[in-house]
């Protein structure tokens, strides 16, 4: 029996936003101030999946673009913006291939990687605001707690996800024990990286910046329901 496995790999990722942007009908500056359900609105002909990943994705690209541009002054943190980016898209990559093998299959895993792109760019232009500003400096106790409550959250999931087996064989279609190891090992890495990256100053810039590790995309359900 041949196992699927889903993986949204780097070149797969180029070709979504290179078909994206060919099929984007509004230019990069107006698309910045958008939300992204009127830049979809505006910007698809057609709703089907595929055009919505894309969609996401061509839309996450500008909100980048935009960014980049604002950072013009500051290329200590644009760079880390960069590599902030880098680590989130990853982690969400992984959380899609992890629940692809947990749920037993389903593209819906597939899509939700690059529509969780804006969420994404959202965060990444909160952190920079609060890093330019007074305020993202500002420590308290409220941020120590906020982060410490992130860590744990993604320390606790990896726990699980080390532990975790198929409970229904309808799950075994989609998971090898060996691959979904692997990808434990990759999550759990990059979620490492990331806090290596960001530190454990307890400011409200930073607090900001772990605040995706609580919120990963299926797994937290998966690892109650599978």
């Amino acid at each position: 029996m041949t196992l699927r496995r889903f993986s949204l790999t780097a070149p797969l990722v180029l070709g979504l936003l290179l078909s994206s942007a060919q099929a984007a009908t509004l230019p990069c500056p107006l698309a910045a101030k958008l939300d992204i359900n009127t830049y979809l609105t505006l910007s698809l002909e057609q709703w089907s999946e595929a055009d919505q990943d894309q969609g996401s994705a061509a839309y996450a690209e500008c909100q980048a673009g935009q960014l980049t541009d604002t950072l013009g002054n500051s290329p200590q943190l644009r760079e880390r913006i960069v590599k902030l980016r880098t680590l989130y898209r990853t982690l969400r990559e992984l959380e899609g291939s992890l629940a692809y093998a947990m749920a037993g299959g389903g593209t819906m895993h597939s899509h939700a990687v690059p529509r969780s792109y804006p969420e994404i760019e959202g965060t990444l232009s909160s952190v920079a605001a609060l890093v330019l500003s007074p305020v993202g400096g500002q420590t308290a106790g409220r941020f120590t707690l906020s982060l410490n409550a992130s860590k744990k959250a993604f320390e606790d999931r990896i726990k699980a996800l080390k532990v975790w087996k198929p409970k229904a064989a309808a799950s075994t279609s989609a998971y090898d024990a060996k691959t979904f190891g692997a990808d434990v090992t990759r999550y759990a890495q990059a979620g490492a990286e990331l806090m290596k990256l960001l530190g454990n100053k307890n400011d409200a810039a930073t607090a900001a910046a772990y605040l995706p590790l609580q919120s990963p995309i299926f797994l937290g359900e998966y690892l109650r329901e599978f």
